[in-house]
């Protein structure tokens, strides 16, 4: 057992060596903390939460960071193996909601797997409320598998964005998902200048099916941000989906859509098998 811990502070860099050996096996596939920790340390808008044993080795971290300018999010709270349900995780996660409210966030949001039952638990227990659950599935691309002509995926306009807002902002999906817009597991609230950027950027797609923002961000996977469309339609923007994949050389597309039965049935349907992701969130 090592020591009792201490209060809480500001991670550094050479806390890395400490925490790697017992976050790098979190998940059947790894964790991610050891690779993101150097990138939260110097990102402006983030902090690194530790509570260090008495010789100043993070026992318990998390990562707390502003999505807007009064939106903060909360993730990557890791506690050591021979410290868990000893108390560090609640006192970093409010640790966490002090500094984000500090800095003006007005709410602050964290994202459960469905499946994970306990920390579904505690984050309850720390005044936590269930406000959407969204749903992510992989698929395969198969580059034999081509949709019609009509249906495959073009860059938007600029001049199109307007309508591609006003369906959302009035469908299912914008409140089955609360406004909300993913990027990786992070959620905040969506803005027409996201529709902007990605058009800016040639990732805002459209075909007769309906709409969606798409980018890479490594070779080979191709994720979505956003859809907006509409029951008789997603088979087919999942189609489309398919397609751009195809024609991007990508080998996987990642899709997340809120927890809306008929979006969730067109993305098993297409050959995904989603898991559930529970986004909280709680008023400092």
């Amino acid at each position: 057992m090592i020591g009792l811990a201490g209060e809480v502070r500001a991670a550094r860099e050479d806390d890395l060596e400490h925490i790697a050996p017992w976050t790098s096996e979190t998940f059947e596939w790894g964790d991610y903390v050891p690779d993101r920790f150097q990138r939260w340390l110097t990102d402006p808008h983030s902090t690194v939460l530790v509570i260090p044993d008495p010789a100043d080795r993070p026992l318990a971290l998390c990562h707390a960071v502003m999505l807007s300018a009064n939106e903060g999010w909360l993730e990557g709270a890791r506690v050591h193996p021979d410290h868990r349900r000893s108390g560090l995780g609640s006192a970093l996660n409010r640790a966490g909601v002090k500094w984000l409210a500090e800095r003006g966030a007005r709410v602050v949001r964290l994202a459960v797997e469905g499946a994970n039952e306990s920390a579904r638990n505690q984050v309850e227990k720390l005044g936590y409320r269930r406000v959407c659950d969204w749903h992510q599935g992989d698929l395969a691309v198969d580059p034999t598998r081509r949709c019609p002509a009509p249906f495959r995926l073009r860059p938007v306009a600029p001049s199109e964005i307007d309508a591609a807002w006003m369906f959302w902002a009035n469908s299912d999906l914008a409140l089955a998902g609360r406004e909300l817009i993913p990027n990786g597991w992070q959620w905040r609230r969506t803005r027409p200048d996201d529709l902007i950027e990605a058009a800016g950027d040639g990732s805002l797609y459209q075909s007769p099916a309906g709409w969606t923002v798409a980018r890479q961000p490594k070779p080979g996977r191709l994720e979505t941000t956003f859809l907006a469309t509409a029951t008789e339609d997603a088979p087919r923007l999942f189609d489309g989906l398919q397609d751009l994949g195809v024609r991007l050389d990508v080998d996987t597309l990642s899709v997340k859509v809120p927890g809306t039965p008929w979006v969730v049935e067109a993305l098993t349907r297409a050959g995904a098998r989603p898991r559930e992701i529970v986004v909280y969130a709680k008023m400092p």
